[in-house]
């Protein structure tokens, strides 16, 4: 399959997991370090027996899975923190904001140029980024609030990340670009234990299936993820941030208002709207 194939199936698992992931933390977990600590460790054995039957080694270049590693366990810590204070119908469409910023990143560091029609895509993607977040009471204050700040923490660090695979998928294995940046950022994420200790052993087994199914999509979308982004960074990238969790929020919304968020026709009408036109200058900017 092509990468763009393999983009699109990442889109999709993507907004399955974080839909299933959202009600598991709005429903079953309510700390989000335990959260990040199982979604972890279900990722990685979920991993090792794929990588072993795939024949994984050891990586040829080790600086490029460390960096990858940490990048991998901050972006996930920033993902966490964001997915439990932002509605997903606000933080889905968002995350299209890598697209522009990974443009940015590359003229100003890397000494891309950017022509006057990708400046102005890069102008409409933040500019609709603001009505993204637009909630029922339709003022300014809704363009900038702690959430926000969340949000456009864990876009900055999913950029590195997703950068950080290209580089080290130019120097290793794919089965060892998958298993170690794992291994070594769960071992990171080992940190976070004073944050979730007590929560642990008061929490019932039967609260953590949400989270299971929710990080093995995950996972699936990351397999799929490092084909396309080792193949093409730009348009991948623009795939695999299609807000598709918002449109299953707008759905449940009206099914099972009370399982998610649930928001006027009027709000997830300009969210909705906002996320198409971000879609579509992302693809122009990635052209």
């Amino acid at each position: 399959m092509s990468f763009i194939a393999y983009a699109w199936l990442t889109s999709i698992v993507y907004g399955l997991g974080s839909v299933v992931g959202k009600i598991a933390s709005r429903h079953h977990i309510a700390n989000q370090w335990l959260y990040n600590i199982v979604w972890w460790i279900v990722t990685v054995v979920s991993i090792i027996p794929l990588a072993v039957l795939g024949g994984v080694g050891w990586p040829q270049d080790w600086t490029s899975i460390i960096w990858l590693s940490v990048a991998n366990a901050v972006s996930g810590a920033a993902f966490i923190v964001a997915f439990y204070a932002v509605d997903l119908s606000i933080l889905s469409p968002l995350s299209i904001l890598r697209v522009p910023i990974a443009a940015l990143i590359g003229a100003g560091f890397l000494g891309e140029s950017l022509s006057l029609t990708q400046q102005s895509f890069i102008g409409v993607l933040f500019l609709a980024g603001l009505f993204v977040q637009m909630d029922e009471n339709f003022s300014l204050k809704s363009f900038w609030s702690k959430g926000t700040l969340l949000s456009l923490i864990w876009v900055l660090t999913s950029v590195w990340f997703n950068s950080m695979i290209s580089v080290a998928s130019m120097h290793n294995g794919y089965w060892e670009v998958v298993l170690w940046s794992n291994v070594i950022g769960l071992v990171l994420t080992l940190v976070t234990v004073p944050l979730f200790f007590r929560d642990l052993s008061n929490t019932p087994v039967s609260r953590y299936s949400g989270i299971v199914i929710s990080t093995l999509l995950y996972t699936a979308g990351m397999l799929f993820s490092v084909v396309a982004l080792a193949e093409n960074v730009s348009i991948s990238m623009a795939i695999i941030s299609l807000p598709l969790a918002l449109l299953m929020t707008m759905a449940l919304s009206v099914v099972a208002p009370k399982l998610l968020e649930k928001h006027s026709a009027k709000v997830y009408a300009v969210r909705l709207g906002a996320a198409v036109v971000m879609f579509a200058a992302a693809l122009g900017l990635s052209k």
